[in-house]
């Protein structure tokens, strides 16, 4: 996917992102230590996304068709997201974080394309990482792709960081981006990143 390509998809998700403030639903506490609730995308309700809510996906969002951001899965979501076309799923999260660590093997074993790019929190906003979820990303071509951190809230984060430093997106732009991605705690920081605030 060419970066004008990529540009015009952001900027045609950034046209539905006005809905999302006049919301009154509530958001999840990111990376809580309690049992993560699913929450309904900021995007228009689609097929991927109502499927993945049914399946327990937790705090799962669909920023564009096919796809999905979230926070941690487990192996039977996996295997479900597997089944309904889902070929490469990337976790933003340390192996050593609770109910991480299991993918790389699991993945294999089943035939499925997993990635890991650790992002510890607002340290790891690098264009390194950007850098490296954009390689990751564009080796997936068009099949559908999950990626996850604990609650959606690193995912967005990075990919705000991505949409500015490697397609082009304004500060506004990417802020947008990330929030409908999962990005909640990380905001100040990637505003801070982008300029916006000092």
């Amino acid at each position: 996917m060419t970066t004008s390509t990529r540009r015009s998809a952001l900027l045609a998700l950034l046209a539905s992102a006005p809905l999302a403030a006049c919301s009154d639903a509530p958001r999840p506490a990111p990376d809580a230590a309690s049992e993560p609730v699913p929450v309904v995308s900021t995007a228009a309700p689609a097929a991927d996304l109502d499927a993945a809510l049914a399946m327990g996906v937790p705090y799962a969002h669909e920023p564009s068709p096919g796809f999905l951001t979230a926070g941690q899965i487990t192996q039977a979501q996996m295997d479900a997201l597997a089944a309904s076309g889902y070929t490469m799923f990337i976790s933003l999260r340390l192996p050593t974080e609770e109910g991480a660590g299991w993918e790389e093997a699991y993945a294999a074993q089943s035939g499925l394309s997993f990635a890991r790019i650790p992002v510890g929190g607002a340290e790891g906003l690098t264009r390194e990482n950007a850098e490296a979820l954009d390689h990751v990303l564009k080796a997936a071509g068009d099949g559908k792709t999950l990626l996850y951190c604990g609650s959606a809230n690193r995912v967005g984060a990075l990919l705000a960081m991505r949409a500015h430093w490697l397609d082009g997106a304004t500060p506004e732009e990417a802020m947008a981006m990330g929030r409908a991605a999962g990005m909640t705690r990380l905001e100040p920081d990637v505003a801070r990143l982008l300029g916006l605030t000092p």
